[in-house]
């Protein structure tokens, strides 16, 4: 069985269709999302419906996703980030929004896989992980050898086998009596300096996890966001994965 991750797509439809083209050469057999398929890009609801159309096993609910089902206030948004969610609103059929509403903030797949959008203590806060600190202290609620998260943009991974200690990674060897928190990257807006889509490969049966990176047509995207009127600086940060 090989499990696609997607998370961050962030409605941006180019990527999607690139990280799709790509998992089908790879022969996927199933795939996991951890969130975020909304926000930012101008594609929010052909995301939404191409997402729902997968073989997708377990869909987790990220903050982008929250703020795009509800009309409460925008609060800790970004100018830029909060105005994108305000036309994604507007964007998105009322099916879809109810359908991004009922995701589950967590999800334990089986005995050895959890998948979360941020952090596991406190999802609905929308926390972050970006070093061995901040992974150290989700780990305490980590209950199986692998989480699958994103929220940050940039993929890393961190492993425990009493000390927790982690960082960039293209593949991991999942060993036994060690536990691994893995950030899958961002399909639609990447922020670690490479401007292309990002997902993971896992493959149980020979315990690896492989980050695998995706060219895509940066350029549709950007024009289609300057289409929508949403800011400039959604579309320049594409193309230097910022």
């Amino acid at each position: 069985m090989k499990y696609a991750i997607l998370g961050d797509i962030h409605a941006n439809f180019e990527a999607l269709d690139a990280v799709l083209a790509e998992c089908e050469r790879l022969k996927v057999d199933k795939f996991l999302c951890i969130g975020d398929i909304v926000g930012y890009n101008a594609d929010p609801g052909r995301c939404v419906e191409t997402v729902q159309e997968l073989d997708v096993e377990v869909v987790i609910k990220g903050n982008h996703d929250e703020q795009a089902s509800v009309d409460t206030e925008l609060i800790g948004f970004n100018p830029q980030a909060a105005m994108a969610i305000e036309w994604t609103r507007n964007q998105l059929s009322e099916e879809q929004r109810l359908w991004l509403a009922s995701l589950p903030l967590r999800k334990t797949l089986d005995a050895r896989v959890t998948l979360v959008h941020a952090t596991l203590d406190v999802p609905e806060r929308w926390g972050y992980i970006f070093d061995k600190f901040t992974a150290a202290a989700c780990m305490n609620y980590q209950f199986t050898a692998l989480c699958f998260f994103g929220h940050t943009h940039v993929p890393l991974a961190f492993s425990k086998f009493g000390d927790v200690s982690g960082g960039r990674y293209d593949e991991l060897k999942i060993e036994p009596g060690h536990k691994y928190l893995i950030n899958v990257g961002s399909v639609g807006q990447p922020r670690d300096g490479d401007p292309r889509a990002a997902f993971v490969m896992y493959d149980p049966d020979d315990r690896m996890v492989r980050l695998h990176r995706v060219e895509y047509d940066i350029q549709a995207c950007q024009e289609k966001i300057r289409e929508a009127g949403l800011p400039e600086r959604l579309a320049q940060r594409l193309a230097a994965g910022r």
